[in-house]
């Protein structure tokens, strides 16, 4: 007989698993209208989080369903359905976090732009979810005498059942721990080379700071040393007879222009280092090229996602450890801590969503409350302005003036 929990388990585990995924339904909607209804929210940064909202979307329909799946029978359609629907989504945030490293790869390795990653999301959306469809169709029709069908009771709901337990790790939790340690070996590399040139991105350490590279001023020191000229030449009409006795006696200007560092408002200047020892400032470089600083953007946010994907499947995977190791016992804890995860990745996705987006969220809120003010005529011409400036970059093809991020790790 196989173990299962109490019924005032399963009644608490059901009624938690439904009030997180209310929320995480909600902050997927709010993910989902906003990015295809203001183009506030529809930037670069947040494209990725907003595919990957849709496998949170499904997912949360199978906690809805709860205990129903299994109460119902492992034959019937509810049961059936549920294990379908857990098979396809279940692992779709960890594709998408695997193909936001590759993306972090191509940026910082590869030189990629944003018009380039762009071009490859279609791949990826074929990808992540076909990979999940695959397997997930294939279970339908897959019986044996001695096993049954292999969607069956999960405890949580109906998934792969525990005569097929073998398929949970090879087909879903194998695949998934190894992009995982793939995408922190590439996060960790990304990381050091961040750290090294943290002088230059102290902004973008700050997962709160959404516009880390507009409060940076590029500052030019000028010295220039000059001789006058001879006081004899105050007469400006010179014969063309002259010109050849003037050339001996003219003392011409001579400027000596020398370059400073960039620096924040505030700080004390530091002094100019030999040309062997100076970066190239990143932080310029994105400044210049507003490609190259959605390109940063984008890294940022998909490490933010991978964090969210960690904290919803460790649990998981500790869980599933502890059930191979102990196959004829439930731990509770552990149960509960992951209900409560895998319904709660389309809120901490939504909470990743709001962090890159604070300056639209504000704009959304005043709105709503009724405070927005009328945009003055400076700040009408600064946003058409930027407005120019980005189509003007999308024309370009963001190739031929836009700054590689290679700068952050050529030297």
């Amino acid at each position: 007989m196989e173990p299962t929990l109490t019924s005032d388990q399963q009644r608490l585990m059901a009624f938690t698993e439904r009030i997180v995924s209310g929320i995480s339904i909600a902050g997927i909607l709010f993910i989902i209208l906003t990015y295809l209804m203001s183009s506030s929210f529809s930037k670069p940064i947040n494209r990725l989080v907003f595919y990957a909202s849709w496998g949170n979307l499904g997912l949360c329909i199978v906690a809805l369903i709860s205990m129903k799946g299994p109460d119902a029978g492992q034959d019937s359609v509810l049961c059936q359905f549920q294990g379908f629907m857990a098979q396809l989504f279940l692992g779709v945030d960890a594709y998408w976090a695997f193909c936001m490293t590759i993306n972090i790869y191509l940026v910082f390795y590869r030189g990629y732009n944003t018009k380039q990653l762009r071009g490859l999301d279609h791949k990826y959306f074929v990808a992540c979810y076909g990979f999940s469809l695959i397997p997930a169709i294939t279970y339908l029709f897959i019986k044996t005498k001695e096993r049954g069908k292999i969607y069956g009771g999960a405890i949580l709901w109906c998934w792969v059942s525990s005569k097929w337990s073998f398929l949970r790790i090879a087909v879903l939790y194998g695949f998934m721990w190894i992009a995982v340690m793939i995408a922190m070996i590439i996060y960790l590399r990304a990381g050091r080379d961040v750290w090294r040139k943290r002088d230059a991105l102290d902004g973008f350490l700050n997962p709160f700071n959404e516009a880390p590279f507009t409060s940076v001023i590029m500052t030019t020191e000028v010295t220039i040393t000059s001789e006058e000229r001879n006081p004899s030449l105050s007469n400006l009409e010179v014969q063309e007879d002259d010109k050849s006795r003037l050339a001996g006696t003219y003392d011409a200007y001579t400027v000596n222009i020398e370059l400073g560092q960039p620096r924040r408002p505030g700080l004390p200047s530091r002094p100019s280092r030999p040309a062997v020892f100076r970066i190239p400032s990143v932080t310029r470089a994105a400044a210049l090229s507003e490609a190259n600083a959605d390109a940063f953007l984008y890294a940022r946010v998909a490490f933010l996602f991978f964090i969210a994907l960690l904290i919803t499947w460790v649990p998981s995977s500790v869980n599933r450890a502890y059930a191979l190791a102990h196959p004829n016992h439930i731990n509770f804890g552990l149960n509960f801590t992951s209900a409560i995860v895998f319904s709660s990745q389309g809120m901490l996705n939504c909470l990743v969503y709001m962090a890159t987006s604070q300056s639209a969220c504000r704009r959304m809120w005043k709105k709503l409350l009724g405070k927005q003010k009328a945009p003055t005529r400076k700040e009408n011409y600064m946003a058409y302005t930027r407005r120019r400036g980005g189509e003007r970059a999308e024309r370009r093809g963001l190739d031929s003036e836009a700054t590689s991020i290679t700068n952050l790790t050529a030297r």
